[in-house]
């Protein structure tokens, strides 16, 4: 069985030495895993990320071994293969480089795709689009930015733009 998780993650910047902040995850069925890491370093975010994502964290932060740790130990309790869903490709390699940074490689039961690129029809895709930025004004306690609530408006779209309506 293929569990669709849905993710985020929030990062330091958009280039190759860029580290993870914060991540979250969700479930088709609404299970989630949300982490914000203590080992970035402030500095080398870059103005947007100062001014709008860590101004949004809350949680105490956890090393990466134990985001790690903690997220492939979740993962396992609910078993199967998983299909990550992001709506961008940066998501899946800042994952990859925090796994790599500590010796480690993902999973092999983990697979990933990016949304709405999977879509081929053009209807869906544009409601896709639609459904992300309606998400937010439904819901106005959701932030954008905060990788869990990234991730509940990814999900929400797909499944919206899937099933067509």
């Amino acid at each position: 069985m293929i569990t669709l998780l849905f993710f985020d993650c929030e990062f330091t910047d958009l280039s190759s030495s860029a580290s993870l902040i914060s991540a979250g995850f969700i479930t088709q069925s609404g299970d989630h895993f949300y982490a914000e890491l203590s080992d970035y370093e402030e500095d080398a975010c870059n103005d947007f990320v100062k001014a709008t994502v860590l101004p949004l964290l809350s949680l105490s932060p956890i090393s990466t071994a134990d985001f790690l740790s903690s997220l492939t130990d979740w993962l396992r309790n609910l078993g199967g293969d998983f299909l990550f869903i992001a709506d961008s490709n940066w998501d899946q390699k800042i994952l990859n480089k925090t796994f790599t940074s500590l010796g480690k490689t993902m999973p092999g039961n983990w697979r990933f795709q990016k949304t709405p690129d999977n879509f081929t029809n053009g209807t869906q895709r544009n409601l896709f689009n639609d459904e992300m930025a309606a998400f937010f004004l439904r819901h106005p306690d959701q932030k954008p930015h905060f990788a869990l609530s990234d991730a509940r408006a990814i999900r929400n779209a797909y499944l919206r733009a899937e099933s067509g309506y």
